[in-house]
């Protein structure tokens, strides 16, 4: 069974349901990055967004060593501005932070910058950022006249649980060394959760069926990154011989892994879930993020592994140091590919790609 028509048609032009939320008089909110807690954005009564950089050109508003990928954030941002009635930024990587001092000029939009501390084993910070959600929480009171209880936190803690589960359920499928479902099928349903009403989307994963998947048996990848939306990169690895079995990106697995647990205090539990995740390769411990890899290499069985990495994303190349540091102890092969613009590079990225795969026997 293909994925929906309706998936495929959003991941490739996922501005399109923006005027359909405008023509339906739902409110907006355009948001940078995992670490924002979807829950409070819907326990207002309002849209979440994850602004992508598809379809964008490098924005003349920073400089050239700014990696591309935020650099197009901060272009679509600004492009349908009139369709958002919010944006938030989350302090993840500096050029991201960045964005911000140029929002605060260009846009007249409600903005909120998320602080998000980056040292995850100390105490203070997690009640540091337990008060960072408190504050994000009273943005949206202050800017749109409404109260959020903790029931209506509580109802959308338990929405997107449920939104969670079952992409966590589809990418199980692929562990201990099965080919349950290929990566062109199930990132159109991971990208789309971040788009779509929860409650659309949800019905849309429970109504698929996954047993009737096309994959192939190709040789099995762990695919490392940040944000990757670009399916197209996803379908040239399938097309060279690779069967992505798993991934840690933030557009992936970093995004549904662990859910919220349940607690008479929901802003504390929701603090908890997004500063205890899967750490960004931009915040730590190293050793965290070395053993989520990890524990993907080990559970879904993957014969080798390729980092996708924008040019000048330092967290992600400083990362993938260590990764092949590490799985070179365990004879694991490793492929680094770092891009400008994958769609222009696309021949260069595909030939490596390929001489890769034939040192794995593909």
């Amino acid at each position: 069974m293909q994925t929906p028509s309706n998936l495929r048609e959003l991941v490739s032009n996922p501005s399109a349901i923006l005027s359909r939320y405008r023509d339906s008089g739902v409110k907006v909110v355009g948001y940078t990055c995992s670490y924002v807690p979807e829950e409070i954005i819907i326990s207002a009564g309002l849209q979440p967004y994850r602004i992508s950089d598809i379809g964008a050109n490098a924005s003349a508003l920073v400089p050239n060593f700014v990696c591309r990928f935020a650099s197009g954030v901060l272009e679509n941002m600004l492009k349908f501005e009139d369709l958002f009635s919010a944006f938030v930024i989350a302090h993840t990587c500096d050029p991201m932070w960045r964005l911000y001092d140029v929002l605060k000029k260009k846009t007249s939009k409600p903005l909120f910058f998320l602080r998000v501390p980056h040292d995850i084993e100390n105490e203070l910070s997690l009640n540091f950022f337990e008060k960072e959600l408190i504050r994000f929480k009273r943005f949206f009171e202050g800017n749109f006249g409404i109260k959020i209880d903790a029931t209506s936190l509580s109802n959308s803690i338990e929405l997107c649980n449920d939104n969670r589960s079952l992409l966590k359920s589809i990418y199980m499928s692929n562990s201990g060394g099965r080919y349950g479902i290929s990566a062109s099928e199930r990132f159109p349903f991971v990208l789309s959760s971040m788009w779509m009403p929860k409650q659309e989307i949800n019905a849309q994963i429970r109504a698929y069926d996954f047993s009737d998947s096309k994959a192939h048996r190709n040789v099995r990848l762990h695919l490392n990154g940040t944000a990757i939306y670009d399916l197209d990169l996803i379908k040239m690895i399938e097309e060279s011989g690779g069967f992505i079995a798993s991934d840690d990106l933030c557009t992936g697995s970093r995004y549904f892994w662990s859910n919220v647990e349940k607690s008479e205090e929901p802003i504390s539990s929701l603090a908890h879930r997004y500063f205890k995740r899967n750490p960004c390769p931009s915040h730590g411990p190293l050793e965290d993020r070395l053993e989520y890899v990890n524990l993907m290499l080990r559970e879904f069985k993957a014969q080798g592994l390729v980092v996708l990495t924008g040019r000048f994303c330092d967290p992600i190349l400083y990362d993938s140091v260590h990764i092949r540091n590490m799985l070179a102890k365990s004879g694991v092969p490793a492929l680094v590919i770092d891009y400008e613009n994958s769609i222009q590079e696309v021949a260069r990225i595909k030939t490596r790609v390929e001489a890769f795969m034939e040192t794995l026997g593909a």
